[in-house]
């Protein structure tokens, strides 16, 4: 048997060698895995949203739906995620995996991000193709029933109440196709193209001080405020303050009669 991890933490890939035979640190979207290479996979995606502009989707159903290919028919799913995010993945959990089991995770950690685990076995590819709409909203509508309440979840008991067979498999091959970005940080030190570009990119901040030769009129006041150059803290003790100004449009509109 033969292991492999994908994490995007130095720290934790460091951890992760000493236990798999291989760890690829990057993004799990930036790796290339042929379809149905493995017979077990253990997920546990970042609880988050994703970034970016019009983008609004769950962390825990796109990696769901990246790595599920790479799951091979009769292989073993463990998924580890908030017990309010299942239903998010509810399609690809319901028509990819049979034999489902959800169990509460109870370490201190665990509860408090509310974390269960699924199991599930991947479907057949026959299978797969003779679900019906029916099944399909049945499986879904189960799903959101087992986990409409966090506590009436099982918690994972000490010794196994049922058992998944993990089917063999021939050796993966992983391949990352991103950006090695830790590297390109160390080594940006000794650009001499980064330094020349640093005196642009991290131009020293301009400090203003002194009086204004003549009064401030509201108009300039205005300016300062909404250029950003009037934020930050003033004040001190009981008398401290932070202040933030930002602009807003506001239209008024007068109708004169005649």
């Amino acid at each position: 048997m033969r292991t492999h991890g994908i994490e995007l933490d130095a720290y934790r890939v460091a951890e992760a060698c000493d236990v798999f035979d291989e760890v690829i640190q990057g993004s799990t979207f930036d790796t290339h895995v042929p379809v149905e290479s493995f017979s077990l996979l253990y997920l546990n995606p970042p609880y988050d949203f994703e970034i970016g502009e019009g983008k609004n989707k769950r962390m825990e159903r796109l990696f769901l739906e990246h790595v599920a290919r790479w799951l091979k028919p009769g292989g073993v799913l463990v998924f580890v995620l908030p017990y309010d995010r299942i239903y998010d993945c509810r399609v690809t959990l319901t028509t990819q995996f049979r034999d489902k089991a959800i169990y509460r995770l109870t370490a201190p950690e665990s509860v408090t991000y509310k974390q269960v685990v699924l199991f599930g076995v991947r479907r057949l590819r026959q299978e797969r193709e003779r679900m019906t709409d029916r099944a399909v909203n049945e499986g879904n509508w189960k799903l959101q029933q087992l986990t409409r309440s966090y506590d009436a979840i099982p918690p994972l008991p000490d010794e196994p109440d049922r058992q998944y067979a993990v089917p063999p498999a021939p050796p993966a091959r992983l391949e990352f196709r991103g950006l090695p970005l830790d590297l390109i940080e160390d080594l940006l030190d000794n650009s001499a193209a980064w330094r020349q570009a640093q005196r642009i990119t991290h131009a020293p901040k301009t400090e203003f001080s002194g009086r204004p030769l003549t009064p401030l009129h509201k108009g300039h006041v205005g300016l300062l405020c909404t250029s950003g150059l009037l934020n930050g803290v003033f004040g001190s003790d009981g008398d401290r303050h932070v202040a933030y100004w930002e602009s807003v449009k506001v239209v008024d509109r007068i109708e004169e009669e005649g």
